[in-house]
């Protein structure tokens, strides 16, 4: 496996920003891109600070400087002052699922981490498969809330109990049900191997709903990479496949051999129309996951 742009011990954020009024909000690379679709528009239409990084690499956007995965506040049109919302957003495509993946161990790490900042509530957006809905329902929205979450807020699942679900999604539901913690998934139904801005949008407008705001949902607004192609080609080239940095792991062997088990190609490219192709061409490696 290459990926050289996430390590654990590059994490660079001050936790007390977070607080017992804070949501924190969720969302990366799985299937239709849903969650980083959703991620980036509220990045992009709304009045946000980058307050953590992940990577290692940066680039400055619209005044903040960004990282492959970056942590915002958010500022909100509420009348409470206390309300506050932290955006973890995967900036650029990291997959969660297929032969580009990152490991279970690092989505693991980094749901436990973002538990443990104690925030009020979480909320993990994604996608699931559109050729697993039951076409006997009119809903393409399922929510997934654990059990302190539907204690606080009466959120029922939706989530039909034939489905599974994979990467940090499921990670941060286990871990959240264990320690008992309100964490809720909002995933939406959608197209498999191409990003499906449509199920993303969906995503957003079910977002408005439990958070009670306007997050200008009328069109998914998208973030423009294009400007970092080649860095990101400088970047794939020049960086070796060192995992000394994951320090953080209590055994690294496991994790290696995780790692190479999860993942047989040596390239990683960030570019989402590459990441697209590779879930139409990775079609078989997908359908373990039905």
């Amino acid at each position: 496996m290459k990926n050289n742009t996430l390590f654990l011990n590059q994490m660079s954020f001050d936790t007390s920003i977070i607080d017992s009024d804070t949501t924190v909000i969720l969302g990366f690379t799985g299937y239709g891109s849903v969650g980083t679709s959703v991620l980036n528009h509220l990045v992009e239409e709304n009045d946000v600070n980058s307050v953590g990084f992940w990577g290692t690499m940066s680039w400055f956007h619209k005044n903040n400087i960004e990282a492959p995965i970056t942590v915002y506040s958010m500022n909100l049109d509420s009348s409470d002052n206390k309300e506050k919302v932290v955006l973890v957003a995967s900036r650029l495509p990291i997959p969660v699922v297929g032969y580009d993946a990152l490991p279970d161990a690092f989505w693991k790490w980094l749901a436990q981490e973002i538990l443990s900042w104690n925030a009020k509530r979480y909320i993990i957006i994604g996608g699931l498969r559109e050729d697993v809905r039951d076409t006997t329902d009119d809903s393409w929205i399922a929510l997934v809330p654990t059990n302190k979450y539907t204690e606080v807020y009466g959120t029922k699942r939706t989530f039909r109990e034939d489905l599974s679900i994979r990467g940090p999604i499921s990670f941060l539901l286990t871990e959240g049900t264990a320690y008992s913690v309100p964490v809720l998934a909002v995933l939406s139904y959608c197209n498999t191997f191409d990003i499906d801005y449509d199920a993303a949008l969906m995503a957003l407008k079910e977002v408005e709903t439990h958070l009670n705001q306007d997050f200008h949902s009328k069109k998914i607004a998208e973030f423009d990479t294009s400007f970092l192609e080649t860095q990101l080609e400088f970047f794939q080239e020049t960086e070796d496949n060192d995992f000394d940095d994951f320090d953080d792991f209590e055994n690294e062997e496991d994790f290696e051999n995780d790692s190479k088990k999860s993942n047989s190609k040596n390239d990683f490219s960030f570019d989402s129309e590459s990441i697209s192709g590779n879930y139409r061409n990775n079609k078989d490696d997908l359908d373990k996951y039905k």
